[in-house]
């Protein structure tokens, strides 16, 4: 980090999310609500509210869903002077309850889902401490070279890299490609968040040894391996190896949907570093809190009268 530089820029989706107003199964006549979603969305909503100076770098449609989004988020307390308004669709999110647990149906193809890349990456980047960056815009077809070149800029800027997994099946065609496709963007990360089903998506152990397969044999970095409501497993690697590892339990809370957990847990400890917590221990507690505040309460977090989470900074 230089000098001047301070809090969090994510960078990725925006989606409009649509949930069964009363949770019950989706019938003719059935009520919805919607939020405002997405991964990078989620992350820096959940960073804001946590008291990190943080922006947003996302499409919006110029659609009425995209209009009401764009003036929701705008009242809210991150920065959306970098929110780009797109002549196409937003993409909408249905979330499906079912008796196997939670199912999401999505309408993406042809609208703005994404990011439109800066022309000056090195720009954007360079006022921040921070610039996250999220799996799901990885794919070719959404922001592959993008997201490479804004990691590369950060890192040349003296800017840290954090980076979401987030790996979807339906978005790659083999795990192989998966995992180029990461490899090429963690090199540069000095943060990284991995969900074991992120892991068994790129086709690697569910554990924090597939993870180092996928970084450079003298990488250094801070990472959490998250596995729903099992134990995270907080890692210090150095040099290619692993010089601390401790493991936090998130708290018990009754679960409305699972949807967002893993983006609370990144835009806590992004908070939390933005705020000089540097114990792997700590970061790990606070991660787990947010995320369980998340699933404790349908749409995105936010720390505002989230018991599990009013205490975490």
């Amino acid at each position: 980090m230089s000098d001047g530089q301070r809090g969090v820029l994510a960078v990725g989706d925006a989606t409009v999310d649509l949930y069964p107003a009363d949770g019950s199964p989706i019938a003719p006549g059935s009520r919805f609500e919607w939020h405002v979603g997405g991964t990078a969305t989620n992350v820096a909503r959940c960073a804001a509210s946590l008291g990190s100076e943080t922006g947003l770098v996302t499409n919006l449609g110029t659609d009425v869903m995209g209009e009401l989004a764009a003036r929701h988020l705008a009242d809210g307390p991150v920065d959306t002077t970098r929110v780009t308004r797109v002549d196409a669709p937003s993409p909408l999110t249905l979330y499906v309850p079912t008796e196997d647990g939670d199912r999401w149906n999505a309408w993406v193809t042809g609208s703005c889902y994404g990011f439109t890349p800066p022309a000056d990456p090195a720009s954007l980047v360079a006022p921040y401490e921070w610039v996250h960056l999220e799996g799901v815009t990885l794919p070719t077809a959404v922001n592959q070279r993008p997201v490479r070149r804004l990691a590369e800029a950060a890192a040349e800027s003296g800017t840290r890299v954090s980076f979401d997994l987030n790996g979807r099946p339906n978005q790659w065609d083999d795990p192989e490609t998966y995992r180029r496709a990461l490899r090429d963007v963690l090199r540069r990360c000095d943060l990284i968040f991995a969900g074991t089903d992120d892991l068994a998506v790129a086709g690697l152990d569910r554990a924090p040894a597939g993870l180092l397969e996928l970084l450079p044999s003298d990488h250094s970095a801070t990472a959490f391996v998250t596995d729903g409501s099992e134990a995270t497993t907080a890692l210090t690697i150095e040099d290619g190896g692993i010089t601390e590892r401790v493991t936090a339990t998130p708290p018990s809370t009754t679960v409305a949907t699972a949807a967002g957990a893993g983006d609370a847990f990144a835009g806590a400890v992004l908070a939390a570093s933005d705020h000089g917590v540097s114990d792997l221990e700590e970061l790990a507690t606070v991660g787990n809190a947010a995320g369980a505040a998340a699933v404790a309460t349908t749409g995105p977090f936010d720390a505002d009268g989230l018991g599990p989470s009013s205490d975490l900074l």
